[in-house]
């Protein structure tokens, strides 16, 4: 249907909206406010940022320089890094996809998947182990549950030589995931020696985590607020996530409603909706959609004691 001429606003909040019903009009609009915002505006980057996402997994060599146009302005983005590198990875171009996620991984060295997907493409795609390892070892410490994780650092260990290590490591990973099947092929491959081919694919993932709390952590530090006002944003979105079942296609959308929340909560001057948007690069009228539902099923108000920093 033909709404006539559209202001970018407007494209801006119709494609936001199709992102988080998940609708097939999504690209058509995103690649509308592409070709009418101006280059290098927010809703520029919006739009070619949201086109490479879509775009990755099918035409990753088109995401790729979709993302090289948003990174032109928004170089300390760990996120647009990491998905550059899955980009390269998926076109097998692992040296640049590595350079990516050392990037990533240097902007949020908190993040264990960045370290795991360095990691691991050092390991298996350029067969150089040794300068893997702390990068593998550096994702199990902040992921240590996780079985890709453990299997890959098992990998990586027995490459070096140390299999009794390797095949603790990999009887671990087979335990936290006792479905995966690559585990149960990395232990007979350490068993016989590790002297074979690598057993390990050249897999590596979508940046992963909790990107609501990761965008929220990022913002929330640049604009200013405490460590103690970030602690209680990610326990209003704690009792978000147990009151309510969320769909979560927009990370950046419910993290600035989280960040604009606590704004509220304090009574923090200046906090408004529209630069709040504008600093997460999502559209307002999301933002006040988010923080109506915020606010309606927590009964939030002004000084609320259950989130304010001081209680």
């Amino acid at each position: 249907m033909d709404h006539g001429v559209r202001t970018i606003e407007e494209l801006w909040v119709e494609a936001e909206e199709a992102l988080e019903a998940s609708s097939k009009r999504a690209e058509a609009l995103l690649t509308k406010l592409a070709s009418k915002a101006e280059e290098g505006s927010d809703a520029s980057l919006f739009a070619y940022r949201h086109l490479a996402e879509l775009n990755l997994e099918r035409n990753p060599w088109k995401a790729a320089l979709q993302l090289r146009r948003v990174l032109t302005y928004c170089g300390d983005d760990d996120v647009l890094h990491a998905l550059m590198g899955l980009c390269h990875a998926l076109l097998g171009n692992y040296r640049v996809a590595v350079r990516s996620y050392r990037d990533a991984s240097q902007l949020a060295p908190l993040t264990p998947w960045y370290h795991h997907n360095l990691g691991h493409l050092m390991d298996v795609a350029l067969s150089d182990p040794a300068g893997a390892e702390r990068h593998l070892r550096r994702a199990y410490e902040l992921e240590p549950e996780h079985d890709e994780i453990i299997g890959s650092l098992a990998h990586c260990v027995a490459r070096l030589g140390n299999l009794k290590q390797a095949k603790r490591l990999a009887k671990l990973a087979q335990e936290k995931g006792p479905c995966n099947p690559d585990h149960r092929i990395l232990i007979e491959w350490i068993e016989a020696g590790a002297i074979e081919a690598p057993a390990a694919k050249t897999n590596v993932r979508r940046p992963q985590g909790d990107r609501v709390v990761q965008a929220l952590q990022v913002k929330m530090r640049e604009a200013g607020f405490s460590r103690a006002q970030i602690e209680r944003a990610k326990e209003l979105w704690a009792d978000m996530q147990d009151r309510c079942e969320l769909r979560i296609t927009k990370p950046e959308v419910l993290a600035a409603a989280l960040e604009y929340s606590i704004g509220v909560v304090e009574r923090r001057p200046g906090c408004t909706q529209a630069e709040v948007a504008r600093r997460y690069g999502v559209a307002p009228a999301s933002v006040s959609a988010r923080f109506a539902q915020i606010r309606n099923a927590l009964a939030l108000r002004p000084g609320d004691p259950r989130y304010a920093a001081v209680r």
